[in-house]
């Protein structure tokens, strides 16, 4: 019948006393060798002068300043048209299109997909403009209940009074 039981080496005490012999040889090695090392030979009158230099520290922040209050704009209204010229803000009336009606872009231009049609007599606000394209001059336009809206020619806007309140169109 074998028995074969491994035993862990460290158990063994020739083992042991082999670790310990080779830790003995380096710690006399090394040890020896501190000793072979010669001293600095400096003579017993003279001083020797060691310079000590402190560690760096943080550069100390400057005091703060106060910081002057944000001014704040004012704002200021825009000036007011100059009555019977388009701007925006102000209420237009489609006028000159013989009943056709005037189409409302969705981009100044000619060839801007139409989002809608603006009736004869209809009362519009502009909303943004002048824009220039393809030889016009074109104006955003939106309905007073803010229904709809589009770019538009500004050869057939009729500036409205400024007294003038539009009533919204159903």
């Amino acid at each position: 019948m074998n028995n074969n039981v491994s035993v862990s080496p460290w158990r063994d005490p020739w083992v042991w006393l082999g670790a310990v012999l080779v830790g003995l040889s380096l710690v006399a090695a090394v040890g020896g060798s501190l000793l072979l090392i010669p001293a600095a030979d400096v003579p017993s009158d003279h001083i020797v002068l060691m310079t000590v230099i402190p560690a760096p520290t943080a550069t100390p922040s400057p005091p703060a300043t106060p910081t002057p209050p944000a001014v704040t704009a004012t704002p200021i209204a825009p000036p007011l048209p100059v009555e019977g010229t388009v701007a925006v803000g102000v209420y237009v009336q489609i006028r000159g299109t013989g009943g056709d009606g005037l189409r409302l872009r969705a981009q100044p231009g000619l060839e801007a997909p139409i989002l809608g049609l603006a009736k004869e007599d209809e009362v519009l606000q502009v909303a943004e403009g002048p824009q220039e394209a393809d030889g016009y001059t074109w104006w955003r336009l939106e309905a007073p209940n803010g229904t709809r809206g589009g770019w538009a020619v500004a050869n057939y806007l009729s500036v409205l009074p400024v007294t003038t309140v539009p009533t919204p169109t159903p």
